[in-house]
């Protein structure tokens, strides 16, 4: 199918990607249908653009990437908005404000979107964990994780340890 955009024109996505959010993105409600459209290669960003609204996209990127600490708690409401029975079936995403210092861009970690990669179904979670901020700075936190002072360059990203759990489920580590 060929979806407008206002980034990148016209574009030819596989229907079978289409990522159904039935209630939208927090403020963003009547949009349901969203793609992932990768930024550029070998960049951690994506774009999950709005199917039918050209306009409508938010620069996203997989949470782990740059938080590998990150835990995720879900409600048996929330599993079951996703259709998930397996919590590996679930990626975990965070939609990236990079301002116009990209130095000083941010990710929303109170408010992820999780997707059942299997199911193609998707919702934004509000997190009520105070560890978590919704203007966390990216690039501040990677720099202190890898003992690098601020305004020195950041580290390639390593290879994170997913950690969803459910309420109610014991921690296993994310296995």
């Amino acid at each position: 199918m060929k979806i407008n955009t206002s980034r990148f024109g016209w574009i030819e996505v596989e229907e079978q990607s289409v990522v159904d959010m039935p209630e939208g993105m927090l403020g963003f409600t009547e949009f349901k249908k969203f793609v992932l459209i990768q930024h550029n290669q070998g960049s951690p960003f994506l774009w999950y653009q709005a199917v039918y609204e050209p306009n409508l996209a938010f620069v996203i990127v997989d949470t782990f990437t740059f938080f590998p600490d990150y835990e995720v708690l879900l409600s048996r409401e929330d599993l079951d908005a996703l259709e998930a029975t397996e919590l590996g079936n679930l990626a975990v995403f965070s939609v990236v404000v990079i301002p116009e210092n990209p130095e000083d861009m941010t990710a929303n970690l109170r408010g992820p979107v999780l997707i059942n990669v299997e199911k193609k179904t998707a919702r934004q979670v509000v997190l009520n964990d105070q560890r978590y901020s919704p203007h966390q700075p990216i690039l501040e936190t990677v720099r202190e994780a890898a003992g690098v002072p601020v305004g020195g360059q950041a580290p390639g990203a390593g290879t994170p340890d997913a950690r969803v759990r459910s309420a109610g489920t014991p921690d296993t580590g994310g296995e």
